[in-house]
């Protein structure tokens, strides 16, 4: 079945009944459920969920065998494909959604670090610039702050090493590169990296962007300005 086969509208309450029944079996390879019980699960009458499952059954997206009153269910290669491809496409959805922070004041702890020539030294020769001498401080919604840690678990960071300097621990930094634009105008995006620091200071939900210029004023930002966040793709 091609792809376009799979997510034409027609299959919508397939997909969602397939989707369903793979979240109650689990890691088992099977589930014994009835249709009534399944039409719970739905919220669904007993006749639309019984022939939601010959629906299933007949796109091979699902094996079914009669066994008493129940029925015990089995996900197809074909259902397992279908879901793969479920995944790969709301994946790719939250990538493509934007990603917003307002613009707060910082602690310092950002120029503190990035003058220690370890640090200053690494992030000159990895990133390519030399970097101003503080970051940008973006508080995030708790949904963006989640949207941002799913993209950078799925991106190849450049890493920042940590070292040891007069007994103190210094730790890594990974970098991931982006671009920044006001929300309000985003013809003037400038190339940057959000910093995700082992250890900070920083309240819930901040993230800190370094970049070569000083953003703040290259982008006439101030406090309480709403600042895209756009991931470059190095994946």
């Amino acid at each position: 079945m091609e792809d376009n086969e799979r997510i034409s509208p027609e299959n919508y309450s397939n997909w969602f009944a397939l989707y369903h029944l793979c979240q109650n079996i689990g890691s088992q390879k099977a589930i014994h459920i009835s249709s009534v019980e399944f039409s719970k699960i739905l919220n669904l009458s007993q006749q639309t969920a019984s022939r939601r499952i010959t629906n299933l059954e007949e796109l091979g997206w699902i094996e079914k065998k009669i066994k008493g009153k129940e029925q015990i269910i089995r996900i197809t290669k074909k259902g397992a494909d279908v879901i793969l491809l479920m995944y790969k496409n709301l994946k790719q959805i939250l990538q493509e959604i934007l990603i917003v922070g307002e613009v707060t004041e910082g602690i310092g702890e950002g120029g503190y670090y990035v003058r220690i020539p370890e640090y200053l030294a690494q992030f000159q020769e990895k990133l390519g610039f030399k970097p101003y001498f503080g970051t940008l401080n973006l508080q995030l919604s708790d949904l963006n702050y989640e949207l941002l840690e799913e993209n950078q678990k799925n991106r190849n960071p450049i890493k920042i090493e940590g070292f040891k300097k007069e007994g103190r621990t210094y730790g890594s930094v990974d970098c991931h590169s982006c671009l920044i634009s006001r929300l309000d105008n985003q013809d003037k995006k400038l190339s940057c990296v959000i910093l995700k620091i082992r250890r900070t200071h920083h309240k819930k939900n901040i993230v800190e962007i370094l970049a070569e210029p000083f953003l703040r004023e290259v982008l006439q930002l101030k406090d309480g300005d709403r600042v895209r966040i756009e991931f470059l793709n190095r994946i």
